[in-house]
């Protein structure tokens, strides 16, 4: 049986599936925090953190204060000392076009 998958035109690549064992699993978190970065065209940016909302809550905050600027949203956890962030949607407006995925440099340049 073939990989289920899917064509993401926007980014001109296939999407992945996988079926997975669940048992792998050794940590949860059920109260995730989000970062959302705001760039505006004089490249300012506003940093925001969001938390007791899941993510159709954040996402549509995000619609309601973006007023047409750039946006990136990203996952937050913490360890000790550290602080990571995945990413979930847009790319990071701060780093060099030359570093960032492939598929961002064929949409936003």
């Amino acid at each position: 049986m073939a990989k289920p998958g899917l064509w993401c035109k926007r980014y001109g690549r296939w999407m992945r599936a996988e079926l997975i064992d669940s048992r792998d699993q050794t940590l949860q978190v059920d109260d995730p925090k989000y970062r959302v970065y705001f760039w505006a065209e004089d490249g300012s940016k506003q940093e925001w953190e969001l938390s007791g909302a899941d993510l159709d809550e954040v996402l549509e905050w995000i619609r309601l204060h973006s007023q047409g600027r750039s946006h990136s949203l990203w996952a937050v956890t913490r360890l000790p000392d550290e602080v990571c962030l995945i990413r979930l949607q847009g790319i990071d407006l701060d780093t060099r076009p030359d570093a960032w995925p492939s598929w961002a440099r064929r949409v936003y340049l």
